[in-house]
């Protein structure tokens, strides 16, 4: 297999001083002065030829150290980088472009740079002129345009001056629209000529839709690489389940700022629906179901008389992976100590703890179950609509009011494997639908 891009054991460490006069200090007293900050730690990768690998990660994982290196801009401290062909990059909006020099003289600038001869570039002049839709801009200096027409000017040269390996990195955020679309398509022609490209963005749709493999950069080493629809359904999970951790208890993060949620609700229930003891957290102190208990999978409270003893998918202990649309069977299991009159009831709860189903038993058995002994209930669900996620249930013993619950468990993990290849459907839910042309 012939690579683009061979990356082998890239690692960049960046000096970091107190004050600018610490650099002389260590020269003097040859001692380090320093805190050394690793950017990047022993990343390798390959990029066949013709592959277009999109980069995924939080902001300082180490993405654009990493792209900058490929594109040469920027030197590894150790490791070693090979490029094949022609390489043209848009990373930092206007990197690379003289702020004093018109349009027209940065275009024939960067196609120096970019190994162009003069004749070539008199012929590709025209073609970077019109895609970027200056007009007579184009012969102003660089200083007067905006955010957005130095990115379509950068991404004009780029992209025409037929390049081997396209790397763009976030460039696209700042444009309009109607060019980001421009933009998109002359991507696609370059994926569909069989060009390499590394494409870095935090829009997991753009990544789905222009890339065939991506790699998620954590802490400045690769945490994943794969598909490009497994490797972003994973950094979603890993973002919306961060984002939960960093919120104020009791506030979901799809409620609008300053919104408080009820303690048990998790965000998509209606108005009402009180969900058994709070899906999505503890119950409030002082709550008569948490006395005496503790959260789900934290042991048996002592004084419950109803108590969930596990829950099962699909007769597998533990975590289970699944397929999409595929059925799951969750069995119940549970112990009364007392006669007390009781139902079951479950949710399914998404690892950002959004609530995306609850039911009851009450629902389909008018008549509550009564003690004591053990007993099993079985919730069926037939073709789960999720796309992708991971998941668990959480189970409940309620009273026969479902105002008060005894006890609650939650499972181990349920994950929903997302497609090997990008349909042009996102979100939560895979929906039966079909499109009719008019």
């Amino acid at each position: 297999m012939i690579y683009s891009v061979e990356i082998r054991n890239v690692s960049k460490v960046y000096r970091l001083y107190r004050k600018p006069s610490d650099r002389l200090k260590e020269v003097l007293i040859k001692r380090p002065c320093h805190r050394a900050f690793h950017s990047l730690s022993q990343v390798s990768l390959d990029i066949p030829h013709g592959e277009s690998l999109g980069i995924v990660g939080d902001n300082g994982a180490g993405k654009s150290t990493l792209l900058k290196i490929v594109a040469g801009t920027l030197q590894p401290t150790s490791g070693d980088v090979r490029r094949r062909g022609r390489v043209a990059a848009l990373l930092e909006l206007g990197a690379g472009f003289h702020y004093e020099f018109t349009g027209r003289q940065n275009i024939w600038m960067n196609a120096s740079l970019l190994g162009l001869s003069r004749d070539e570039i008199r012929a590709r002049e025209g073609d970077i002129i019109a895609f970027s839709e200056l007009g007579e801009f184009i012969d102003r200096p660089i200083k007067t345009y905006s955010s957005g027409m130095v990115m379509r000017l950068a991404f004009s040269i780029a992209t025409t001056v037929d390049p081997d390996i396209l790397i763009i990195d976030e460039a696209l955020s700042v444009g309009d629209h109607y060019f980001q679309k421009k933009c998109i398509d002359r991507m696609l022609e370059f994926k569909n000529s069989s060009r390499t490209i590394l494409f870095c963005s935090h829009a997991m749709f753009l990544v789905n839709q222009l890339c065939d493999r991506a790699v998620w950069i954590d802490g400045g080493a690769v945490r994943q690489m794969g598909l490009a629809t497994h490797v972003t359904a994973a950094y979603e999970n890993f973002s919306r389940q961060k984002s939960q951790y960093s919120l104020p208890e009791g506030v979901s993060e799809d409620a609008p700022p300053g919104t408080s949620l009820p303690e048990d609700v998790s965000g998509d229930a209606p108005p009402g629906t009180s969900l058994p003891e709070d899906v999505s957290g503890d119950a409030p102190p002082g709550t008569p179901s948490a006395s005496g208990g503790s959260r789900a999978g934290h042991g048996k409270p002592d004084t419950s008389p109803v108590q969930i003893l596990s829950i099962v998918f699909n007769g597998c202990h533990g975590d289970v992976e699944m397929e999409q649309g595929e059925d799951l069977r969750v069995e119940i299991k549970y112990e009364s100590l007392s006669d007390m009159e009781f139902f079951v009831a479950a949710g399914i709860r998404r690892n950002d703890d959004l609530a995306c189903h609850v039911t009851s038993m009450a629902r389909v058995f008018g008549k509550p179950l009564k003690g004591p002994g053990v007993g099993q209930v079985t919730l069926h669900y037939r073709g789960l609509p999720f796309l992708h996620g991971n998941f668990s249930v959480v189970a409940f013993a309620m009273d026969s009011s479902h105002l008060h619950c005894f006890h609650k468990k939650e499972s181990p993990r349920f994950s929903i494997k997302p497609l090997d290849t990008w349909e042009n459907e996102m979100g939560l839910l895979r929906l039966d639908h079909e499109w009719i042309l008019d």
